[in-house]
């Protein structure tokens, strides 16, 4: 969907409520047809948003975007060679935000809306949520995997992002709503609440999974990151409703005074609460206990963290005014979430790929995994570059309390060196044996060359990703169809 014509005038006034201008540089007075945040998507008659990134000023392509047709521009600073009027703003990401929000007309007001953030835990408590709500009429998910539509089919286009720039948010909000959706869950990243993308919206339902150590290359320090984590409450319509991990301690400290709240969690004091767990190699079976009852629930998901996901997802279903008994006959049909806990090759040894890059999300998927392999657990790993590189020997040492065998390799490498990346994870090793390959492709292949009968191999990392990032380009790569390839040189079946 196009955004609606308009005028200057309206998005100065949703600028001017915020307390964002400081200077109006010549006539507001102006017909605007869109809004554009990207020079090289500018259409005649666009406002054109422009902010000081970390990489990038989007005021060098003012000028530019004025010779290409834009009508007006929003700016930090004022840009005297474009000839244009130019609304000067103490915030341009905030200022972007809002005025996409009002140029697409506010889209998520006509649609039950769920924002979902933490370390872990985002993307499969979003598509729960999605797959709960859709029992409601069409849901969609946006985030990691890109736009999951109602229909299950997904429509690339974050550029690589949890989440997405403030025009296309907006955009694709407007769109689903225009498609007749009734619901949208958002996977809140720690980068976009810091950085605005998502205050143009209004969440019905907000959701806090855990926090526990990543992007402090980004935050700094984790104080920072609970700040920018916690900035999600501040989006909650007045009479949304936080749902929050009671288990997490960093929650306690969520300003929710006054705020209407649901918390969840294992055999703990909460409003959702899991009891009587009965895990199985394919699923688990629990009691799910809340002030108005109880429920059998039978999860086609393994693992103690996809039971806080499943809980997550139940707040938001009894937020939407779904009943415990709804709530568990659709999470009885939840569908495989894409590199997940995902099971690739079963014989003649089993290769699972999930998505885990930090210290607690491996040490989660491996102490699930142990007592379910008879055999070896093997696991391959590495770390993202150009990433926080505090976290890299936290994760080894999570590998290595567990894992019969380690293969540390590159993950995403982008500008870094890959063997300085892994020479950071082997230095958590603490003399734990492991083998070290700095081709990913080459580590997996030996991986499944020491695999047994009874044995579990582990591709951790890359999860539903299909591609590697190295320098700045993305490179073909699929660890389902890799595994299927050097399954089938050794002659087995997948």
């Amino acid at each position: 969907m196009t955004s609606s014509p308009s005028t200057l005038q309206v998005v100065t006034a949703a600028l001017e409520v915020a307390g964002l201008i400081e200077v109006i540089h010549g006539s507001n007075d102006v017909e605007i047809s869109g809004v554009t945040q990207d020079s090289r998507t500018v259409q005649p008659g666009n406002l054109f948003l422009a902010w000081r990134g970390s990489a990038l000023d989007a005021h060098d392509f003012v000028a530019q975007a004025a010779e290409m047709g834009v009508a007006a521009a929003v700016v930090e600073r004022y840009v005297p060679e474009a000839e244009i009027p130019q609304i000067q703003v103490s915030d341009g990401r905030l200022a972007a935000a809002l005025a996409a929000d009002v140029m697409l007309g506010s889209p998520w007001a006509e649609l039950f809306t769920v924002g979902v953030t933490g370390t872990n835990g985002k993307t499969t408590t979003a598509l729960l949520a999605q797959h709960l709500l859709g029992s409601r009429g069409a849901a969609a998910a946006l985030g990691t995997l890109g736009l999951v539509e109602p229909d299950g089919s997904v429509r690339e286009g974050t550029g690589g992002l949890t989440t997405p720039g403030p025009v296309a948010i907006s955009t694709w909000l407007a769109d689903l709503a225009e498609e007749g959706a009734k619901s949208v869950t958002v996977e809140a990243s720690s980068h976009a609440l810091d950085q605005r993308r998502l205050d143009g919206v209004r969440f019905d339902a907000v959701v806090f999974t855990n926090l526990s150590q990543d992007h402090l290359d980004y935050h700094t320090d984790m104080a920072a990151y609970f700040e920018a984590k916690s900035h999600l409450l501040n989006l909650m319509k007045t009479k949304g409703c936080a749902v929050i991990n009671a288990a997490d301690a960093h929650w306690k400290n969520l300003p929710v005074e006054g705020r209407n709240t649901v918390t969840y969690g294992i055999d703990e004091p909460a409003d959702l609460r899991a009891e009587m767990i009965e895990p199985g190699p394919s699923g688990t079976r629990f009691r799910m206990a809340s002030p108005s009852g109880e429920v059998d629930v039978d999860l086609p998901l393994i693992g103690r963290f996809n039971i806080e996901n499943c809980l997550a997802a139940a707040g938001v279903g009894t937020v939407s005014g779904m009943s415990l008994d709804a709530v568990a006959d659709r999470l009885a049909s939840v569908p495989q979430i894409p590199g997940r806990l995902e099971v690739v090759a079963r014989r003649p040894f089993t290769v699972v790929i999930d998505f885990a890059h930090t210290p607690d999300a491996l040490r989660g998927v491996l102490t699930m995994m142990r007592p379910l392999t008879s055999g070896r657990l093997i696991v391959v790993f590495g770390a993202g570059g150009d990433r926080d590189r505090g976290k890299r020997p936290e994760m080894a040492r999570a590998v290595a309390q567990v894992a019969d065998l380690v293969v540390i390799t590159s993950d995403n490498p982008r500008t870094e060196d890959p063997e300085s990346i892994i020479d950071d994870i082997v230095s958590g090793m603490n003399g734990s044996p492991f083998e070290r390959m700095g081709d990913r492709r080459e580590a997996i292949g030996y991986a499944l060359a020491q695999g047994r009968a009874g044995d579990l191999v582990l591709l951790a990392g890359k999860g539903h990703e299909r591609y590697q990032v190295v320098g700045t380009e993305r490179q073909p790569f699929d660890e389902r169809l890799i595994v299927e390839e050097q399954l089938g040189r050794m002659g087995e079946a997948v």
